[in-house]
C-alpha cells in the first residue's frame, strides 16, 4: 500500500503561509530550490537552439524577471517568505554561466 504524502503547506484564505514543520526549514529548503531551479534553466536554456529547450528557460526567465504577487508561488512572494532581495537574486541569475550552473548541479 503507498502512503499518501503529508501536505507540505497548510493555506487558509487570508492566513498566508503556515510550515508544516515546527521550524518550517523544510519548507524554505522546498522555496529555495525553486528559485535555483528557475535560475539554473534561464542560464542553460534561454537561448537554446531547441524549441522546447528555450521554451523552458523563456518560462522560467519571465517567472523571475516578470513575475508580480499574484500568486502564492510567484518568484516575489518565495522571496519575500524567504526573506531575500528579489533584485539580488536577479543580479547574481545573470552573472551566472554555463559552467557554473553544471558544476552546482552536480552537488547533490
Amino acid at each position: 500500500m503507498i502512503a499518501v504524502a503529508p501536505i507540505l503547506l497548510d493555506l487558509e484564505p487570508d492566513e498566508g503561509f503556515r510550515p508544516c514543520t515546527q521550524d518550517g526549514e523544510g519548507e524554505r529548503l522546498l522555496l529555495a530550490s525553486i528559485i535555483r531551479r528557475a535560475a539554473f534553466d534561464i542560464v542553460l536554456y534561454r537561448n537554446a537552439p531547441r524549441l522546447v529547450d528555450r521554451l523552458v528557460g523563456v518560462g522560467a526567465y519571465m517567472w523571475m524577471f516578470k513575475s508580480e504577487h499574484n500568486h502564492f508561488t510567484s518568484f516575489l512572494n518565495i522571496c519575500e517568505l524567504l526573506n531575500q532581495d528579489p533584485e539580488w537574486i536577479r543580479e547574481e541569475t545573470l552573472k551566472l554561466k554555463k559552467s557554473d550552473v553544471k558544476k552546482y548541479d552536480r552537488i547533490r
